[in-house]
């Protein structure tokens, strides 16, 4: 058996080897917690003094650093190659060489060229400064730790970085310490430790060595203390048996370092390039066959073919999605959020339904004290005074109970009535006793008050104070104190007290018991738990964690932006419920949905019970990840807030994570945002600032499809009944280029406030249906050019194809560009929503500049343009006004059959 239990010890020490397959990781922490010190000192070929500097050089090489994210970083040469890997990049990269090979054409292909590199270079710069980002963070973070080693004259302890802490090491802990690596306490005195990171309990719990063999998780372990939680008082020595990848952080860590699920942007988003690519390439083919056949010039109908494909990519997609996602993320920089995943600002925008935890984010992460009553439920200053009393004279940093009795007791001036005793001796809080003590005298014999009296009468007398759990405080009391009278305590005394504390709890507080009794002097030379008996049940005290100021209004703008709040917490479901309704959320009369209510359910039970609950408590990691994947499962986009080890798996599967940087590494390793202020304020707007994002990314895809369907359209229609080219290549990239120049100025573009006040998905048929809907009126226009151009202005032979490549060079661009404004939003357009100034400017330089061309271009040698006369101004005009008025029109149709334009 020992040997079995050295194996589990260190499943990556490959002369023990590796852990068996069938052990957990809370059963390999179980059997470690439960082997004697010797022996696991034997198994880890330390001793107590600790290793020396060359036996820590060969585990560092043979274990790696003790640094769960040193898998993530990267060169900025990884980001530089990554941000090219966009499917529409490729095709303009591809489609560069071709028209660089095939045709020699250096100017057509550096257009293409540039057009593919200016959207990867934003790509760049945003992801690698959200990385570099995240990385200063991390610096800013502890990263030292003392440790033991051999020394000359015994032991030394000397401070080494936390990345190089290794197994065997002996390391020391105190106050404020934050554990790296697992520990197996070898010593300890006083010492509590906050795990909340993995169980959600804010209270800490006290740690000291001794074999345990209980069957608990591995936070709650008397032995055990996991690397990731934080020293609230006390001393210890244990030697480390995991780090890294293999520590229990690490363990969990691994479980969610999978490619996360593809959100509802990505998953369309994909989708649209893939039927756009797939378009692209029948158009192509049919455009080649056509010219071939019709003009029996294949390659020149190989090379228009070739322009085609370029005019009809959106090449601009992925520079639009990046520059207005990174000009969201530098908007969300200002206030306090660090964006880790560019597609989650539009996701949290798309977000209906927001998961927060409770502590830090609806209320204050500050306990206060908020009544001090008797049995009878009156104010009771003896029992404020006594829990200050035991709070002030107990050892150590004080954990958050104890800071909030004392910062009340500070104002109420508790010092000049329990003040100036003597402590005698101490039992320290522990899990399972789950209460403290503390032996007090008053070796002057002059009272500073007159309300300990009662019970501490004489100068030879000492008074034993407990405080903790109420359940746990009252087992070791056999009287009550009513009225300055003691008398035995009953059943009925007991329901009394239960349902005064069912009632604090209703409102939000956590309630504790304080008790005490007289003892003689010289009654005991050693005190012990046991004399925790016989006591005088003396009252409450009753703690709340506040709301926070803005938590209300935070809630209700939620709310009105359509967004469901729902609150997962480890916390008391009577305390959870009460802070739902403080807050204002919309929960009536609902009753928390608890962790052991969600073991007996099946999926299908949880997906109707997490559309009607608002409010879950008690639950644990897997438990929280169930929520949120029933959500998701249910057609949800879900946001999800937390910063703690056992919120790492539920911020992975979210459509959005989102933590904050004082959380755990495991939890900021799952998250796509990083919030520097816990706050549903900067989330809220984070969600419009999606929204908005949203919807200028939208505005392009639909101004793109629609108008590149119509052309396309309109060159197969005119590829069929023309004996030339409609355009030339070279023209229809410099129009491409031209109106892609103006659509940069679209992530700055404002968006109508109806639009901000809803959640909106990805809907990959709206875009189809807008694409064949528009499109289609864009190349009845197209064609009635053609009409005007071949019927009217007489350009219908060979000698005047440039005429009429430069007419329809022209109307193109300018229809393209004017269609910008109709599409952009469902009111009428520059009357009742106005663009942003840039996008303005930019789309009347596009048009110059359209106009401009053929007359620049008309003396040049061999030029592709020619300069147009007056009277096809007049023509092109008139199409223009018949264009606007009949998009106004069919908008209003569109609204009425489908519901919305955007």
């Amino acid at each position: 058996m020992k040997e079995e239990v050295g194996d589990m010890i260190l499943n990556n020490n490959k002369k023990l080897g590796p852990t068996p397959k069938s052990i957990g990781v809370e059963q390999e922490f179980q059997q470690i917690a439960k082997t004697e010190e010797s022996n696991l000192l034997r198994e880890l070929a330390c001793t107590r003094n600790g290793i020396n500097d060359e036996e820590r050089e060969e585990r560092l090489e043979k274990y790696g650093y003790n640094d769960l994210s040193a898998m993530q970083k990267h060169s900025w040469v990884y980001f530089l190659v990554h941000s090219f890997a966009d499917a529409f990049i490729v095709v303009l990269l591809v489609l560069a060489i071709v028209t660089f090979v095939v045709e020699s054409d250096i100017l057509s292909g550096s257009i293409i060229l540039a057009l593919a590199c200016m959207s990867a270079v934003i790509r760049f710069f945003q992801d690698y400064g959200s990385y570099r980002d995240m990385q200063k963070l991390k610096e800013m973070e502890h990263d030292t730790v003392r440790i033991q080693v051999p020394g000359k004259d015994g032991t030394e302890v000397r401070e080494v970085p936390v990345e190089e802490v290794v197994p065997g090491d002996i390391q020391l802990i105190g106050s404020g310490d934050i554990v790296s690596g697992d520990l197996y306490l070898l010593e300890s005195k006083d010492l509590f430790v906050s795990v909340s990171a993995f169980t959600g309990e804010s209270i800490p719990v006290e740690k000291y060595k001794g074999v345990d063999d209980r069957i608990v998780n591995a936070a709650e372990l008397n032995n055990i203390c996991l690397g990731g939680s934080t020293v609230n008082s006390g001393t210890g020595v244990g030697v480390v048996v995991r780090t890294g990848t293999s520590s229990y952080l690490g363990k969990i860590s691994s479980t969610i370092h999978t490619k996360k699920k593809e959100t509802d942007f990505d998953k369309s988003l994909s989708k649209i390039t893939r039927i756009l690519i797939t378009y692209m390439i029948v158009v192509v083919i049919f455009v080649l066959l056509i010219n071939g056949l019709v003009k029996k010039n294949w390659l020149e109908a190989f090379l228009f073919s070739i322009s085609v494909a370029v005019g009809i990519t959106p090449g601009m997609l992925p520079m639009i999605v990046n520059g207005t996602l990174a000009k969201g993320a530098k908007f969300l920089a200002k206030k306090k959020t660090i964006v880790k995943n560019m597609s989650a600002i539009q996701n949290l925008g798309a977000i209906d339904v927001l998961c927060t935890d409770k502590t830090g984010t609806l209320t204050m992460d500050h306990v206060v004290l908020q009544k001090y009553l008797d049995v009878n439920g009156e104010d009771s200053h003896l029992v404020l005074n006594y829990a200050w009393m035991n709070a002030y004279y107990s050892t150590g940093v004080k954990n958050l109970i104890d800071r909030a009795i004392l910062a009340y007791g500070e104002e109420s001036n508790a010092q000049k009535y329990a003040g100036g005793y003597v402590k005698s001796d101490e039992i320290p809080y522990d899990f399972e006793r789950r209460r403290m003590s503390v032996l007090i005298s008053n070796p002057g014999g002059e009272h500073l008050g007159g309300n300990v009296e009662e019970i501490l009468p004489m100068p030879q007398d000492e008074v034993l104070i407990t405080k903790g759990a109420l359940e746990s405080v009252l087992e070791c009391c056999s009287r009550i104190r009513v009225k300055k009278e003691y008398m035995d305590i009953h059943e009925e005394d007991l329901a009394k007290i239960n349902a005064l504390a069912e009632q604090l709890n209703k409102e939000g507080m956590h309630v504790i018991g304080v008790a005490a009794k007289k003892k003689s002097v010289g009654d005991t030379t050693v005190f012990h738990a046991e004399d925790e008996t016989n006591m005088t049940f003396l009252g409450i005290i009753a703690f709340l964690d506040p709301p926070k100021p803005d938590a209300k209004e935070a809630i209700r703008g939620l709310y009105d932006a359509g967004v469901h709040v729902k609150v997962i917490s480890g916390d008391a479901p009577v305390v959870v419920e009460h802070v739902c309704k403080l807050v204002g959320m919309k929960v009536g009369d609902q009753r928390a949905v608890t962790g052991s209510d969600l073991e007996n359910m099946s999926d299908a039970e949880l997906s109707s019970v997490v559309e009607k609950n608002d409010i879950f408590a008690r639950l644990s990691p897997m438990q929280k990840k169930r929520v949120v994947d029933a959500l998701r499962n249910n057609g949800h986009v879900v946001g999800y807030m937390g910063d703690g080890v056992n919120d790492a798996p539920s911020l992975h599967d979210a459509d959005v994570g989102i933590s904050v940087d004082n959380a755990t590494d495991v939890a900021k390793a799952s998250a796509d945002i990083i919030l520097l202020e816990k706050s549903l304020t900067v989330i809220l707007n984070g969600i419009y600032e999606g929204r908005r994002i949203y919807g200028n990314i939208l505005k392009y895809m639909k101004m793109a499809l629609s108008s590149n369907f119509g052309n396309v359209f309109s060159v197969l229609i005119a590829s069929i009944f023309l004996p030339f080219l409609p355009m030339l290549p070279l023209q229809i990239l410099i129009q491409n280029l031209i109106y892609d120049f103006t659509q940069i100025a679209i992530p700055w573009d404002n968006v109508d406030d109806e639009f901000l006040q809803t959640p909106h998905k990805w809907n990959s048929a709206s875009l189809v249906s807008f694409m064949n809907v528009i499109g289609g009126f864009s190349s009845v226009f197209d064609v009635l050019t053609f009409l005007v151009l071949w019927f009217i202005l007489g350009y219908n032979t060979l000698a005047m194809q440039n005429y009429f490549q430069t007419g329809w060079f022209i109307e193109g661009l300018i229809s393209q560009i004017l269609i910008v404004q109709f599409i952009r939003t469902s009111k009428r357009p520059i009357i009742d929503s106005k663009c942003d100034s840039r996008l303005a400017l930019a789309s009347a330089f596009g048009i110059f500049v359209g106009i401009s061309i053929p007359d620049l271009f008309d003396n040049l040698k061999n030029t592709v343009f020619t300069e147009m006369p007056f009277e096809y101004f007049m023509y092109l005009i008139i199409i223009l006004a018949l264009y606007s008025t009949t998009i106004e029109i069919v908008k209003k149709f569109y609204i009425k059959k489908y519901g919305s334009w955007l």
